[in-house]
């Protein structure tokens, strides 16, 4: 079927944000090594799917304040949800990526992080399909040695960035649809992805 999920990209860089630890340097930048973004995509008959990738860069300088400098994006050209068809569907009628930058990569900036360690909070701003909106979630944030772990979700709405309810037969996806990032960061040389498409940037 091709119910998909349009923001399972964006979804990812918000859990960037908790990367901030309290023992890193105020301007030692701390730059994505690996990551897992998975978006759950919940059905308007019942179940879901799951699109999923690791095409996640970026890097944030922490700030005395909470504040996080930098940004994190997400390649949605990389976006997979087991199903071929389906895969297109998202990239091409919701997501939109052939229409440019804005829309090829979703990314997340002015982080604010409530508590550098365990259990936290944070916020930011999410630019996605050409739109810009104010997100917020829950994490948890690790560290061992140099390197950071963080496990984040947030709940993100379809409609808020003006992407086309997905349906097919109708069925159709969820407006509100769960995102959760799995993502290590350390001081060091900026992680890359291979780009599948030229308007793919960060």
């Amino acid at each position: 079927m091709k119910n998909v999920c349009p923001n399972c990209l964006l979804a990812a860089a918000a859990m960037a944000a908790i990367l901030v630890p309290a023992a890193a340097h105020a301007d030692e930048a701390l730059r994505v090594t690996s990551a897992e973004v998975t978006v759950t995509c919940p059905l308007t008959i019942g179940g879901s799917f799951d699109a999923k990738t690791t095409a996640m860069t970026g890097s944030v300088t922490p700030d005395n304040g909470g504040a996080v400098k930098g940004t994190f994006a997400v390649e949605l050209m990389k976006l997979e949800t087991g199903i071929s068809l389906r895969d297109r569907h998202l990239r091409n009628n919701y997501l939109e990526v052939q229409k440019g930058a804005d829309f090829a990569v979703a990314k997340f900036e002015n982080i604010k992080i409530q508590k550098l360690s365990g259990k936290t909070t944070f916020s930011g701003t999410l630019t996605l399909h050409g739109q810009q909106r104010d997100i917020a979630g829950t994490a948890d944030l690790q560290q061992d040695g140099r390197t950071y772990k963080v496990d984040a979700s947030f709940p993100l709405k379809i409609s808020a960035f003006q992407i086309p309810e997905p349906t097919y037969l109708g069925v159709g996806v969820s407006d509100e649809i769960s995102i959760h990032v799995v993502l290590t960061a350390a001081p060091g040389v900026a992680r890359t992805t291979t780009t599948t498409q030229s308007g793919s940037q960060n």
